[in-house]
């Protein structure tokens, strides 16, 4: 081997290392953006061989290991190296907000606009063969059908009976749909279906979707949050942003196994506690219109403040309780955009591990606490791995949800409802 050669060895060995270091790693674990409540003490990891500077309403106390920070107004961390600045931290002072922690079994039904087709179907004939004629004439999962000859949908079955209808006057059906957003004419002639008797189009429509969550807070005013992610009527995405929320009661648990996500079972009251106003990528959010559930008052923490370690997970098993139970926080994201994947939490309790296996269906909106402050929210298991999860976080929540926010009889359900009429 030349020199040349030793020489690039060696540099790309130094480089690895120093990346590999502690100092470094500390230095790159330092973030570029810090989001606190006024008056709320944050710690930060020191780095070796530098020295932290506060600059407009920031101030720090450096101890042996960490820098404490608390700011009265907006300012700005340094890290600093001989006087010189090696790496700035932008800190804003955001809104203190206290809430009253959820926990609470709820029954979820949104309801969107027409109806959505959901899948295809296809048909057997009377000559034998099979066609699908919605899925011909250009219709995809995901399309919202508004109106059917004209007449406006309000229903599952009223798309069948006028579908039929078209079928047994020998004409072709004329839908009005909406696409993402943008609307689209389609003209379609239906087939009739030799098994059920009559004439379809070959689609499946659903134009609601209910299951059983958990709220994760709710505020003075009368404004919650829960789930923790977006209800759609398909997998396309398609998501009302109307609905309403019930009180329910978890009957049992189907426990959770690798490969196969459990979930819990809840009777549902026809009793309305809250409206749904909007359904995004954290979660439905409303109004109660009794003021907010009791629950014990519990500040938010901002997305900065989440971070590693231990943590503890609201939820009901049973006898409508809301019971504790120990996580661990394994990974936080530093993204800036909200989602529902934000954190990535292992289940510690025993308990939990033993009556579910751990995460199960039904706990999406579990309100996560760490630090004495509403960190987050549970809301997807890992289906290989089922001790491990997804959450959000609540400060996106509230900001999503809750800031922005301008059933007859009793139903058994599960965590979701996946029934559809065929058309």
């Amino acid at each position: 081997m030349d020199a040349r050669k030793i020489a690039s060895f060696l540099a790309v060995t130094l480089l690895c290392a120093g990346f590999l270091s502690p100092e470094y790693r500390a230095f790159a674990g330092v973030p570029s953006r810090l989001t606190l409540p006024a008056g709320d003490v944050m710690a930060l990891r020191g780095v070796p061989g530098l020295v932290w500077s506060a600059r407009g309403g920031v101030r720090e106390t450096v101890g042996p290991k960490a820098v404490e920070v608390t700011a009265r107004s907006d300012g700005q961390l340094a890290l600093l190296l001989g006087g010189v600045p090696m790496k700035r931290v932008d800190v804003r002072v955001a809104p203190r907000h206290v809430v009253s922690l959820g926990g609470q079994a709820i029954g979820v039904v949104v309801r969107g606009k027409g109806t959505t087709i959901v899948g295809f179907d296809r048909i057997q004939t009377t000559e034998g063969e099979t066609h699908t004629p919605g899925q011909g004439a250009g219709l995809r999962v995901g399309d919202q059908l508004l109106s059917v000859d004209g007449n406006e949908v309000t229903g599952d079955e009223q798309v069948a009976d006028l579908v039929d209808r078209a079928g047994r006057g020998h004409r072709s059906v004329r839908l009005n749909v909406a696409r993402d957003g943008r609307p689209l004419g389609v003209s379609v002639r239906p087939t009739f279906d030799r098994e059920l008797g009559r004439y379809r189009l070959g689609i499946f429509v659903r134009n609601h979707m209910a299951g059983v969550g958990t709220l994760t807070f709710s505020d003075d005013r009368g404004r919650f949050a829960a789930l923790g992610h977006r209800v759609a009527l398909s997998r396309s995405g398609v998501a009302p942003s109307s609905g309403v929320i019930l009180p329910a009661a978890i009957v049992g648990v189907q426990r959770a196994r690798r490969g196969k996500p459990g979930q819990k079972i809840g009777v549902v009251s026809a009793q309305v506690i809250g409206r749904i106003e909007r359904n995004g990528d954290v979660g439905v959010g409303g109004v109660l219109p009794a003021g907010r559930l009791p629950g014990r008052r519990m500040p938010l923490a901002s997305a900065s403040q989440v971070h590693p370690g231990g943590a503890t997970f609201y939820t009901v098993l049973r006898d409508g309780r809301v019971r504790a139970f120990s996580v661990q926080i394994e990974r936080v994201t530093t993204e800036r955009r909200a989602g529902s994947k934000s954190l990535v939490i292992h289940v510690t309790d025993r308990r939990l591990l033993r009556e579910c296996g751990g995460i199960v269906q039904g706990m999406s909106g579990s309100p996560i606490v760490q630090d004495g402050r509403i960190a987050g929210a549970v809301t997807h298991v890992f289906i290989h791995d089922p001790t491990r999860g997804y959450g959000t976080f609540a400060d996106w929540m509230h900001q999503d949800l809750v800031s922005r926010s301008p059933g007859a009889g009793v139903r058994h359900l599960t965590q979701a409802s996946d029934s559809a009429s065929v058309a």
